[in-house]
């Protein structure tokens, strides 16, 4: 017969394992996001030059360039954290339903936590790549 504390180190152990196993997949994630952002904005920096080079002839500064880059990388960080906060929230109810029999009762504080982390990742890393193509002209950016 197993008594209860024998017991309840395994389903520590399990949910130790688990937990380290979400861990490890959540960094990977975070690095290959981040390779894709930088790539995505350096395969994309002649286009944003563009984009920039018309809004600021038309007597816009420098600052609507930022300001709309922020919004473009506040929609992207979004959508990464809510796709992730998804997944997450999906792969618990099925880990907790079918190997522990339990209900899965999120905290939402540190769900709303993540969330603005990975958006303030997302914006920050965005942002840094970004902000090279505002260091040029109008004319360097209107010869192009």
């Amino acid at each position: 017969m197993v008594s209860m504390r024998e017991m309840m180190a395994r389903f520590d152990n399990t949910l130790s394992l688990v937990t380290q196993i979400i861990s490890g997949f959540s960094l990977m994630i975070i690095c290959l996001a981040s390779i894709v952002i930088v790539s995505s904005v350096l395969a994309y920096e002649r286009q944003e030059r563009k984009k920039n080079s018309v809004i600021m002839s038309f007597g816009l500064p420098k600052r609507t360039c930022l300001h709309i880059n922020l919004i473009e990388w506040t929609i992207t960080g979004g959508i990464a954290a809510t796709g992730a906060m998804a997944s997450t929230w999906l792969a618990g109810i099925l880990i907790y339903q079918s190997q522990f029999s339990l209900p899965y009762t999120p905290d939402f504080i540190w769900l709303g936590t993540t969330l603005l982390v990975i958006m303030s990742i997302v914006i920050i890393i965005g942002h840094l790549a970004s902000r090279n193509s505002l260091n040029s002209s109008i004319r360097e950016l209107l010869m192009e």
